[in-house]
């Protein structure tokens, strides 16, 4: 799903040191944003980067996450995930440790995420997304995603949740398309 315009940086986070959580904010019109992550490195093997609406500071933590992937995997055939009534969205998982004991030294996790009606109270939000990374057993792993959130609300946070485990480190960017 290619945005045509400007991106316009709304907010960034650099993380440098263990974190089980962080959250971006700034997301205060109906347009369209794009988040990246780049190089997320973890410190535990085979947890999992997930993804919560929220809006002053505090996650959206119902049952309401609705979402469907197809997943590309290197090891074996593709796979189909669909879930509803979640507690978030699914996002990067089965990462690999940060290269420090890990099966594969070095890997990292990568991903694009469009976030559309995010600030309107009328409408619900819903994220697309495109993630890449190496699992913890060694085998190349995508997602292309959509996921909704149920609930008619204005959200101005996008946030970032370890299943368990922490970030080691990564950058978030928040991007307004115009």
């Amino acid at each position: 799903w290619l945005m045509a315009g400007k991106l316009v940086q709304v907010d960034t986070a650099t993380v440098t040191s263990p974190t089980s959580s962080l959250f971006l904010s700034g997301i205060t019109t109906e347009d369209v944003y794009m988040v990246t992550v780049n190089s997320l490195f973890v410190t535990t093997d085979n947890t999992s980067l997930n993804i919560r609406v929220g809006s002053s500071g505090s996650a959206d933590t119902t049952s309401n996450y609705d979402g469907a992937q197809k997943t590309f995997y290197t090891a074996g055939s593709y796979i189909n995930n669909t879930y509803t009534n979640g507690t978030n969205f699914v996002g990067l998982n089965n990462l690999d440790q940060s290269g420090s004991g890990g099966a594969t030294a070095g890997s990292n996790a990568n991903a694009i995420y469009y976030l559309y009606n995010w600030a309107n109270s009328s409408e619900y939000s819903f994220i697309s997304q495109e993630e890449a990374t190496m699992l913890y057993t060694t085998a190349l792993y995508g997602h292309q995603g959509l996921g909704v959130h149920t609930v008619n609300q204005s959200n101005s946070e996008i946030h970032f949740i370890m299943s368990s485990s922490t970030i080691a480190s990564g950058k978030f960017s928040l991007y307004k398309v115009v």
